[in-house]
């Protein structure tokens, strides 16, 4: 004879495991109360951290955004900065080629500076003003023999240093001339602006 085997115990439900048990009714109430009140609270604790987690990634992307905007302000500085340093030292190195050529009155050879000039790709115009103000070199023929201030403000003749001065739509740089003993004229040179690097 084959020995008999237990019979499985069926599953019962919670309902059925508290009414088999015979709890007062206040009790099994409690008890629901209970699970709801945890269910609840699990819910709350989840949603309270997704919000901190949407806030931190809100926070996080702000941040990076800041940051960049920062970096690129850094680079933009940098790239002016390296601008006017380059063109001060162009100035210099033509105001040497000028003043060679203005001490042995040879105008000719400074127009032709000039143009060769204005066929780089930002320059505008050039012209040399002597003591006076009065241009007598100009790629723009208009100025010749009239009076520096037409062109640029009268503060160029003042200045006593190679100057960049840059503006939003484009630029100046002021080159005085110097003889040994005093100034033999002032060149003027107009740029455009340089064209915007992608991404600042």
């Amino acid at each position: 004879m084959h020995a008999s085997q237990p019979e499985p115990t069926p599953r019962r439900s919670l309902w059925r495991i508290l009414h088999d048990t015979r709890l007062p009714l206040w009790v099994s109430l409690l008890l629901i109360l209970l699970l709801i009140a945890a269910f609840a609270w699990q819910r709350a604790a989840l949603e309270r951290a997704q919000a901190q987690l949407a806030a931190e990634r809100q926070a996080l992307a702000a941040q990076h955004a800041a940051a960049r905007s920062s970096l690129q302000e850094q680079l933009r500085q940098g790239l002016v900065a390296q601008e006017r340093e380059a063109l001060a030292r162009f100035g210099t190195v033509l105001a040497w080629a000028v003043r060679g050529e203005l001490m042995r009155g040879n105008l000719d050879q400074i127009d032709q500076y000039f143009v060769e000039l204005t066929r780089l790709p930002r320059v505008q115009r050039v012209l040399l003003a002597d003591q006076s103000g009065k241009v007598l070199v100009a790629t723009d023929r208009k100025f010749l023999g009239r009076p520096v201030t037409e062109a640029a403000p009268a503060e160029v003749l003042m200045l006593h240093q190679v100057t960049v001065q840059p503006g939003a739509q484009g630029g100046r740089l002021v080159i005085p001339v110097m003889g040994l003993n005093a100034r033999l004229g002032t060149v003027v040179l107009d740029y455009a602006p340089a064209p915007r690097p992608q991404g600042l």
